[in-house]
């Protein structure tokens, strides 16, 4: 509980399956140890607990896919308690809990079966961008090995997942194999002979395996793993303390495993304190996370949302960009969003008024999502700017049957529509669109233009007014002053008249055409 790998599980809102999974699958573990351990053990109620079992082994393996080892662990228990009773590891077994794992066995195929009917296909999809099934198993050692470096060491695992990728097997990858031999024939021999560290060892070495990539994950390895695997290398460890701390031929007093446990909670609970400062908030946990791994691309990809929350475009570009810069880097893997990270990007691209970047970073993200509604509707927003119609009024209509309610989408539709003069189709979609709060400068200036083909100046001028309140542009200051002018208030059109000739940066034909017809001797107005 108090160890620092421990920490990412509990405090990273990924870790809550994890935590569900080993809620249930203790208690699944703690009803299969009320069962006959062996032929010669008291015999008890034993129906109860198997349901019990076989629900909370269910519930687990629903919960995430690391339970689908409960049936390994049950026999690792089954065995070493049969060992320590003087019977055969295996045949000593009592038939009670033969028929348990028989149980644990038929929920696991429940399942598999659940998700191949189901979801369509049993989804075992851990492999590796590598070439070759040798280079991808020297993948999954260096995993395995760099997992249980971080759960004997009492330190946090880094959160990132830009794992190396085994190119050619070398000296690591051989090395890594050879100590896991020799570390799965220890246990084994430890088995042999009932010492409880190799039970310990057997513990930690079963829950490290999901997280090297042979179960279904859209992480297919984590640290969030060593929730469960911690425990079985706290065994041995307290194991050895308290042989150094019992004093040869002699008997442990009551109580005195104190002077063993509280130092080295008060140790690993300090660590772990100071650990946990970097969740504290969400920048400053993923800002550690990228200087001490600048290849996290999903720490990146969440640095890059949060900016582009706050309204730092830059920021959320140039995070986004080195996001896209790390996947391409074939040495390493890791998890990250395609769609998420091209969408940011054109996002932030579209703030800064980059439209023409933004638009091709929209359609990056579609060719990773090709019916995401919200992706649609900014690749038609911007295309709206870069006068596209065709392609902008397809990529509306697409997110509106994707998604209904879209206000968003039927308001920019109404502005496209607007900008071709069809301002028949486009009165209803803008005048919803304002009425429930949807302003913007776009789609007051829209609004303002359908109401000036009506003749219904007076209302046009309040939304150009609202729409300049926004964002100060020449040429709709020039399009006010001329609604002015219309309603006969000629000394407010000469003053906005002269603002947009003060703002203009390069000479707009709208504002001068509004110049002239001001200016010119009075004659019948011809419109806009």
């Amino acid at each position: 509980a108090v160890h620092p790998a421990t920490v990412p599980t509990v405090a990273w809102i990924g870790g809550r399956p994890y935590l569900l999974a080993a809620a249930f699958a203790l208690w699944s573990l703690v009803l299969f140890t009320r069962l006959q351990a062996t032929t010669k053990s008291h015999r008890g109620p034993t129906r109860h607990w198997q349901i019990g079992m076989a629900l909370t082994a269910a519930a687990a393996m629903l919960a995430h896919e690391t339970a689908y080892l409960l049936p390994l662990l049950a026999l690792l228990i089954a065995g070493y308690e049969s060992k320590e009773r003087g019977r055969s590891a295996v045949f000593g077994i009592a038939p009670t809990r033969w028929i348990a794992l028989g149980l644990l066995s038929a929920v696991l195929l429940l399942i598999l079966l659940y998700r191949l009917l189901v979801l369509g296909g049993i989804g075992f999809s851990g492999s590796y961008p590598a070439d070759g099934l040798l280079d991808n198993l020297g993948t999954a050692l260096r995993h395995f090995w760099y997992l249980f470096e971080l759960t004997l060491l009492p330190n946090e695992p880094v959160v990132s997942d830009a794992w190396q990728i085994t190119q050619g097997w070398g000296g690591v990858e051989s090395l890594a194999l050879l100590t896991l031999l020799a570390l799965l024939t220890a246990v084994l021999v430890g088995l042999k002979f009932g010492h409880p560290a190799a039970f310990g060892a057997g513990w930690l070495i079963l829950w490290l395996i999901p997280g090297v990539g042979i179960f279904p994950s859209d992480h297919y390895h984590s640290s969030q793993t060593l929730y469960l695997a911690t425990w079985g290398a706290a065994l041995p460890v307290a194991y050895g303390l308290f042989r150094l701390w019992r004093p040869l031929g002699r008997q442990l007093m009551p109580g005195s495993e104190a002077v063993v446990y509280v130092p080295l909670l008060l140790v690993l609970g300090t660590i772990t304190a100071f650990s946990n400062v970097r969740w504290w908030t969400h920048d400053g946990l993923f800002e550690s996370e990228v200087a001490s791994d600048p290849r996290y691309m999903e720490g990146r990809v969440e640095l890059a949302k949060s900016a582009l929350e706050r309204g730092d475009s830059d920021a959320a570009m140039r995070h986004a960009m080195a996001a896209i810069e790390a996947s391409q880097d074939s040495g390493f893997t890791g998890y990250w969003s395609p769609r998420d990270t091209f969408y940011i990007l054109a996002r932030a691209q579209w703030e800064l008024g980059m439209v023409t970047e933004a638009a091709r970073n929209f359609s990056t993200a579609l060719e990773q999502q090709p019916h995401d509604a919200e992706v649609l509707y900014w690749r038609g927003v911007s295309r709206i700017a870069m006068e596209e119609y065709e392609g902008a009024e397809s990529d509306l209509k697409q997110a509106l049957q994707l998604r209904h309610p879209f206000p968003e989408a039927e308001a920019d539709l109404g502005v496209l529509l607007a900008d071709q003069g069809r301002y028949v189709e486009a009165a209803p979609l803008l005048s919803d669109a304002l009425e429930d709060g949807l302003g913007g400068f776009r789609r007051h200036v829209a609004m303002a233009r359908v109401l000036i083909a009506t003749e219904r100046f007076a209302e046009a001028a309040v939304q150009l007014e609202q729409a300049l309140a926004l964002r100060e542009d020449p040429d709709e200051r020039a399009r006010l002053a001329w609604v002015s002018w219309r309603l006969g208030h000629t000394e407010r059109a000469m003053e906005n008249l002269n603002m947009a000739l003060q703002f203009e940066e390069t000479t707009s034909p709208y504002v001068d055409q509004v110049m002239r017809e001001l200016t010119a001797p009075p004659v019948s107005p011809t419109g806009d």
